[in-house]
Order: structure tokens, then sequence, then C-alpha cells
């Protein structure tokens, strides 16, 4: 006899079209009003489902999980949800929910309400549910009424999150996860419409820019051509800051003479390498409004509008930009189009050609056929020696002017005698066109230090540049050390703060790398956005660095972070105090120092023990005062398998 069909419950429907919408994970710190989920979670195989040891850092790993795919894997389709248990769990998620709702992340966000028949019982845990939730969820929020319509729900919460680029919120009665399913073409249509949201076209390619769009862009670019260099803004946010899409806002600024500065706090920012070179915003509203002032006009490229100070001080301006509306220019994209869209239609408008950056695959395919052609025989083995092969010096000059042709590249001469393998060579060609290797997490450290076994190079290190600083430790000497040695392709999730401000400018001339912010000015980010990041790009190297009063707010994080082994370096910037506060008593003229000042800003009585947190945590934890040791253990830390984090113990 052949087994009955398998009930369909109102969970088992919630999962089925959320993975069919292209979520892949689920972060979660369920509560007994979610168990029919979390079973269900079980049965999914498409879903993988990561615990978390307090909400919010289940929704900083989602934010940080959808800001890589966004814009990093350029996977549009793919999002993250959390799960979170009645209204007390999602007021322990809302800070990190904020900061992914202003950085535009796509979360499909889960809350367990109670059962339908127990609400308004004032039960100990109810509350407003969907009061909370429009606080972070501006486009969506939805309490399912039914079980068989929790599958349509599902699909608009989906739909709502990709097409707003938002956290859409679906809040599901307990006892209506448990029903069964009766209407199974009505959970079929959601699964099809869940479907259809994923296959939605990934690239720009289909994508008409309309006339109206075009004619908006010629009589922008007629209000900033007549203009002198240095007159024209471009202010940047948002996708914006893509790789493809920084190239060509480049160029149009190039040719326009024009300035580019992205936010203080973007969302995710391709730099280093050949990138080009952005301006950061000024953090202080004065400072920033006296940098823009110069401008006549200003081209906003997916930012918010108005950009807006942080905090209302005395005597300090509310706006950043004093221009009249008509020298301001806000760019975002329409209906389907997305902002790469806009872009290549600004750059036609200019007279750009544009040319999308080559894969690592394609430089791969075309340094073969180049070696080949030289040998006139194909190289097996992509590790071994091109001299073992026949490679000759005049061969090798032959490889390199014709690399340097197909690519459009200058090269050193030396560069087939430096990179005697296919392999080695494809690399060297990558590194200059700025691509991130795609092989596994490469590890960097001085040459005197030991190769672990667990080393993906085998023992080739990568020297610390020379002017690497030496002594006792301070945070422009921490930002400098981690700029010189950060792998290629890493991504550094950054809410260093005060102690990290170097950092923007040191890594300038890093290899190619992904700077990721606090977008929406919350702290306690840095933790658990590395443990979303991780997990959509396990292959690159995760660096978190963060000061030690923020990583105290979501620390159960480390622990996350162990479970799933994932490649996270945090460097904690351990000044013992609220450096920011201190600060910002000195600006607002409150005596900085003594009584409740120090009481509420320092962090030394009694010191905290990063090391042995780490460890309770199960993550390797070392401390570090001086130049020398730091350096040694941010090496290691990238040698190793698994999370590590560094104390970096700052000098008073």
């Amino acid at each position: 006899m052949s087994e009955e069909p398998k009930e369909i419950t109102g969970a088992t429907a919630l999962c089925k079209v959320a993975a069919a919408g292209g979520v892949e994970v689920c972060f979660a710190n369920p509560g007994t009003s979610e168990m029919h989920v979390v079973g269900a979670l079980a049965e999914c195989a498409d879903i993988r489902s990561v615990l978390v040891l307090h909400e919010n850092v289940a929704t900083g790993a989602a934010d940080g999980y959808s800001r890589v795919k966004r814009d990093v894997n350029r996977d549009r389709n793919a999002m993250a949800m959390t799960l979170l248990h009645l209204a007390p769990g999602l007021m322990n998620g809302l800070s990190n929910l904020h900061n992914a709702s202003r950085g535009r992340s796509s979360i499909l966000n889960v809350v367990g309400e109670m059962s339908t028949f127990h609400r308004g019982n004032e039960a100990l845990l109810e509350n407003d549910i969907e009061s909370l939730a429009r606080t972070v969820s501006t486009k969506y929020v939805h309490t399912s009424a039914a079980v068989d319509a929790i599958a349509s729900d599902a699909a608009d919460a989906i739909e709502a999150a990709l097409r707003h680029r938002g956290v859409a919120t679906q809040i599901v009665p307990h006892d209506l996860t448990w029903s069964r399913v009766l209407d199974s073409g009505r959970l079929s249509d959601a699964i099809a419409r869940a479907e259809n949201v994923r296959n939605r076209r990934d690239g720009a390619e289909d994508v008409v820019v309309t006339d109206a769009v075009r004619a908006f862009l010629r009589e922008m670019l007629a209000r900033a051509k007549p203009l002198a260099r240095g007159e024209v803004l471009f202010y940047i946010g948002g996708d914006a800051c893509g790789e493809e899409e920084l190239r060509i806002v480049g160029d149009v600024a190039e040719a326009l003479g024009a300035d580019v500065v992205c936010e203080c706090f973007f969302s995710c920012i391709e730099r280093g390498g050949d990138m080009p070179k952005v301006q950061r915003a000024p953090y202080f509203p004065k400072d920033a409004a006296n940098a823009f002032a110069k401008y006549k006009v200003v081209i906003f490229l997916d930012v918010p509008r108005p950009p807006t100070a942080m905090f209302g001080y005395r005597d300090s301006p509310t706006k950043l930009f004093a221009q009249n509306d008509d020298d301001m220019w806000f760019v975002d994209p329409p209906g389907n189009a997305m902002m790469l869209d806009v872009l290549r239609a600004l750059a036609m408008e200019v007279n750009i050609g544009v040319q999308c950056a080559p894969k690592m695959s394609d430089v791969a395919a075309v340094v073969e056929h180049v070696v080949s052609e030289a040998l006139a025989k194909s190289v097996e083995d992509k590790e071994d020696s091109l001299w073992n092969y026949g490679m000759t010096s005049t061969k090798a000059v032959s490889v390199h002017d014709k690399l340097c042709k197909e690519f459009d590249i200058k090269l050193q001469s030396t560069i087939v005698f430096n990179h005697n393998s296919i392999n080695a060579l494809t690399n060297a060609v990558a590194t200059k066109l700025g691509i991130a290797d795609e092989s596994p997490k490469t590890a960097i450290a001085p040459k005197d230090v030991d190769a672990s076994p667990k080393s993906t190079l085998e023992g080739e290190y990568v020297q610390v540049r020379c002017d690497s600083p030496t002594g006792a430790l301070n945070g422009a000497k921490v930002c400098r050390i981690i700029a010189g040695m950060q792998p290629a392709g890493a991504i550094v999730v950054d809410e260093s703060l005060t102690s990290g401000s170097t950092y923007w400018k040191d890594s300038e001339s890093s290899a190619r790398f992904t700077h990721m912010t606090l977008t929406g000015g919350s702290i306690g980010f840095a933790n658990a956005a590395a443990v979303g990041v991780a997990l959509a790009a396990p292959e690159r190297q995760t660096i978190a660095l963060v000061g030690d009063g923020s990583a105290q707010y979501t620390v159960q994080a480390l622990w996350t972070q162990a479970r799933e082994k994932l490649n996270v370096v945090t460097v904690i910037m351990n000044n013992s105090k609220y450096q920011i506060l201190r600060v910002e008593c000195a600006i607002q003229g409150v005596r900085a120092s003594g009584g409740a000042c120090d009481s509420l800003t320092k962090l030394d009585d009694p010191s905290i023990d990063w090391c042995k947190l780490a460890e309770g945590y199960g993550v390797r934890g070392v401390r570090t005062t001086t130049c020398e040791e730091f350096a040694d253990a941010f090496a290691r830390a990238l040698d190793a398998d698994g999370p590590t984090l560094i104390d970096a113990v700052l000098e008073a």
C-alpha cells in the first residue's frame, strides 16, 4: 500500500512558500508559539535553520545576509527569514530591524502570536505586535487570519520585501500553525507566485528605461554640464555603491568634473583595488553642511530623501544640504528597473561606454588561452610551473603583451616570471583588475609566522606592508595594520566608531574588499551582521571591527559563530569606555570627565575580560597590547578555520 500524503499544516505551508520565494536561511530564537514552525523547518531542506541566543542577533544576522546577497553576490532574489517569539521577541530584535530598514535589506520577519482563541485575555506575553512591527516594516505588516491564508500572506510578504527592499512582517497565530490546510489550490497558487518572484530577472538586460526617465536624466545633465569642475556632487548610497554601479558613477563623475561622496553610514560599498576613490560624508552636521555648501548641483543616487543630521545639536543644522530644490536631483530606480539600469542610461546620455567587469572564470579562461597559444600546448596542471611546459623568456614577454592587450591594462613586464603557473598568473591579473579570488579563504600573515596545517596557502604568505606601525596600540595603528593585512575579497563589517575613524582612509590602498557599516545608527550591529555575512559568503573572509561598548549589545553572536564554524575575525577596539559619548559631551559643552560623566561612560570598573567571554562562547580569544602582538594575532586568525576574537587593548 502506498503511504497517504502527509498532512500539510499552516507551519508547513509557511515554510514551503518561503523556500519557493528565495528564503535560504532562517535566523531563529523561537518560543512556545513557534514550535510547529520549528517542526516544519526541520522538514524543509531548502532553508538552513540557525539558532541565535538573542533576537537582536537574529535580526542583525538577517540584515548582514541580505546585504551580501544583494550588493555583493548580486543575487537580488535571495533573502533571509527571522523567527521571533511574540511581541517581546520582536521588541528584542527591533534595534537591528531598524538598521536593516534603513539599509534597505529584504527580510521576511515572521513573528509568532497567541492563538486566535487566546488573544485578548491579557496573557503575560501578549502585546500589540502590529504596532511594534510598523516601526520597521513600512510596506507590509499583516496578521494571518486563517490557516489557508498563511501561504498567500507569506507570498505577499516576500514580494513586498523584495520589491520595496525592506522588512516585511508576517504575524502567525499559534493555533493556525498546527491547523490543517484545507485549500490546497490556494497553497499551490501561493507557491507559484513566490517562485515567480524568485525567478524574476536578476539582471537589467530586459528592462527598458522609459523615455520619461531619460528625459529626466537629460534635464539633470543640462543643469550640471555647464558648471565648473568641483561644482557638481554625486551623493551616493544603497545600490549605487555596488561594483558595476560605482564604476559607472566614477566614469560619469570624471566626465562632468564632479565629486563623489557616499553616505557616512552606508549599507555596503565596494572599495580598494582599482575601484573609484570615493569620499565619505562627515559625521558631525556642521562639518557635513560646510563640506557640501560649495556645490551648485547635488545628484542623489539611491539615497533616502532628504539627507539629514543624525542628531539635532544646538546651533547646528538639521539639513545637510542647503541647495535649492531645483539644484537637488534625486535618482531612484522606477518600477521594475534597478539602479544599474538607470546608471547605464545616464552613461549613454554622457556618451560613455559601459563595460561589465569580467568574472574570475572569464579571466582564467583568457589567461589559459593566451598561455596555451604561446606554448603551443595545453597546460594540464594549473598549479605546475609553466617552465615545465616549455615557457621561455621570449614566450613570457609575448604572454605579457597579449594579456595587457586582452584586458586593456598595464602589467609588470616580469609578471610571468613572478607568477609562473596558470592559477598564479590568473590571480595576479585578477588582482590588477580588482576582481576578488573565488578560491577558498586567503590567509595572510607575516613571514615569520609558522604555517598552520589549516592554511589554504600551504605556507605561502604575504608580508605586512613596510610601514606597519610598532609599539603600544591605539585605534589608528590597529586600522593601519588591518588595512595592510586584510586579504583580497574580505568583507569588513565596521562598527568601530571613534576608534576606527581612520580605517576609511587607511583602506583606500587595500586590495579589493567590501565595506559595510551601521546604517541606522543603532549599535550592536557588527557581531550579529558578521554571522549573516559569513553564511552568505563562506568563501570570503569576514572581519568585524567593533568598539568594546557596542560589542556587548550582541555578544551572544559569538556562540552562533562558533556553532556554525564561521570564518569571522572579530577585532574589539578596547578603550574601556564609550568614547563616542565622551566626544559628544565635549562638543555639547558638557564636562567630559569626573562624576557622572565618568561613571556613565567608562567600562573599566570592573574591566571586561574579552578573551574569557570569547572562550566561554567557544571562540578563540587573543589579548594584544602592542602592534607586534596584534599583527601576529591577526595573521594567525586569518590563517585559522573558525572564528577568532582579538582583544585590541588601546593605550589610554
